[in-house]
């Protein structure tokens, strides 16, 4: 065989597989960076146009309202605000409310379930599955303690989040239908409603929030028309409102 045949073959030779080592560590960088991403969800947070719009309102207004249609993301939208405000690991793209040290945050919806199911899935993970806990807005790392809702199933009552300042801030998972005492006696920084509650309830939140100059706010999709708080918001805004209104082409842009 002449010299440039012998070349030809060698040049085809197959080139060397990766050793087991080598694929084992590869597969341990891709599983890591899964992980990192599944448990720090905020870092990743990359807001729709009118997801940042209804941020930066919180600059002026105390008490705001997004008003969208279902399923395109107006809920994690309010869960990752209220996860800057707990823990306040504020982003660089952040022109809303800042709260310089630890809170006091309410987070409702409408049942004990469907905060179970909504809010609370949305800030601290899947609540059926404890290897989800951290998944959720609020990162695994900065969740100090949970405590459990009794007679709720996988249902928790309040956390205590770590917040960078030093100090820890509490966030109290409550439901429009326990009646308007469970939302009176303290004090809070700031509450996010999930779904639309009635108009007394809604004052009764922002009572909450007036010593401590804090703040309401709203997500939810109007399903039953014009009620007197969707009026309030459109036909009636004040000084110190603010509405977002959000549909399937706004969650496309």
């Amino acid at each position: 065989m002449q010299v440039s045949q012998l070349q030809n073959v060698k040049d085809k030779r197959p080139v060397p597989l990766a050793t087991r080592s080598e694929l084992e560590q590869a597969v341990e960088v891709a599983r890591e960076l899964r992980q990192r991403e599944r448990f720090n969800k905020l870092d990743y947070y990359d807001p729709y146009p009118y997801q940042q719009r209804f941020h930066d309102t919180g600059g002026e207004a105390n008490q705001r309202l997004l008003m969208a249609a279902n399923r395109i993301g107006k809920s994690y939208c309010g869960a990752a605000e209220l996860a800057y405000h707990v823990t306040g690991l504020y982003p660089e793209w952040w022109n809303g409310r800042r709260y310089r040290q630890p809170i006091v945050a309410w987070a409702g919806g409408v049942s004990n379930e469907t905060t179970r199911d909504i809010v609370q899935y949305e800030l601290l993970g899947s609540p059926d599955d404890p290897e989800a806990f951290g998944s959720g807005a609020i990162p695994k790392k900065l969740i100090i303690k949970v405590e459990r809702k009794p007679g709720v199933p996988n249902a928790k009552s309040v956390a205590l989040i770590k917040h960078v300042s030093g100090g820890n801030s509490s966030l109290f998972f409550k439901a429009y239908e326990m009646g308007i005492e469970k939302w009176q006696g303290r004090s809070v920084d700031c509450v996010w409603l999930d779904e639309e509650p009635s108009r007394e309830l809604y004052s009764q939140a922002v009572t909450r929030t007036l010593d401590r100059r804090g703040m309401v706010y709203m997500t939810f999709t109007p399903e039953r028309g014009m009620t007197e708080t969707v009026a309030s918001f459109i036909n009636k805004i004040k000084p110190g409102q603010a509405i977002v209104n959000a549909t399937w082409d706004d969650a496309s842009e």
